[in-house]
């Protein structure tokens, strides 16, 4: 199975979870693999994630951390939420705060490690 659909398999639950309104699936080097936005808006997104992702890792290292998993940005009615998923993907999902997205990150936690799984078993 390719990468793609094998990231798309995965992101199936996160998509039917209540309150999630995006799923990325993106390359550290800011390509995208999977993307819910709109066409313009992907290499955007999946660039920014990866800056992202740059920039809490060496905050991490500055503060005494070794790695990181990833990150959680709370907005006042949505967050953010990115987690690693092996040294060259990153799993970003926007929700909305409050209802069924609450307590998102197990789940994306969960979603990430089954990708990595089956990314290196291929």
């Amino acid at each position: 199975m390719t990468e793609r659909k094998t990231c798309a398999l995965h992101v199936e639950e996160l998509r039917a979870r209540g309150g999630v309104e995006r799923v990325i699936v993106a390359r550290v080097d800011g390509a995208a693999v999977i993307d819910d936005g709109v066409l313009e808006d992907r290499e955007r997104a999946a660039a920014s994630a990866a800056s992202l992702a740059g920039i809490v890792d060496l905050a991490a290292r500055a503060l005494g951390l070794d790695e990181t998993q990833g990150a959680v940005i709370y907005g006042h009615d949505r967050q953010i939420i990115t987690r690693r998923i092996n040294e060259s993907l990153l799993l970003v999902v926007l929700a909305q705060t409050g209802g069924p997205a609450d307590s998102i990150y197990p789940t994306v936690r969960r979603v990430s490690e089954r990708i990595a799984r089956d990314l290196a078993a291929a």
